[in-house]
């Protein structure tokens, strides 16, 4: 039999649940390693098996309550990941947006129209 892996990232705690379901499916898997320093743990699975399986055989109410999320190599995580930090503000933006709200509440009495439908 040969082997494909599998990255699962998502909630802390998530990896010893998910080897607890998918143990208790009776899924052929190995488990490799769990609870990296990024969040992220690999599992091996049969090459033939498939993903909508592997996610049965692990469980819905398990998927989300942890907020599981999958991804076929860790390059795979590693990019969603930083498309995830590209979208978070800087701090300074945040303190940008805040100070235009602040600024919008002072002055609103000027613009009577702006919330006019």
């Amino acid at each position: 039999m040969s082997w494909t892996n599998i990255y699962i990232s998502g909630r802390p705690g998530f990896e010893a649940e998910v080897t607890h379901q998918l143990e208790r499916s009776g899924f052929d898997f190995l488990p490799g390693y769990t609870a990296g320093e990024d969040g992220l743990s690999m599992y091996w699975i049969n090459e033939k098996a498939k993903l909508r399986d592997f996610k049965k055989a692990i469980g819905a109410k398990t998927i989300f309550d942890f907020r599981l999320h999958f991804f076929s190599s860790a390059e795979a995580f590693r990019d969603s990941e930083n498309k995830k930090s590209l979208l978070r503000l800087t701090p300074r933006e945040e303190a940008m947006i805040r100070e235009m709200h602040e600024w919008e509440e002072e002055h609103d009495h000027d613009h009577p129209l702006r919330h006019s439908a």
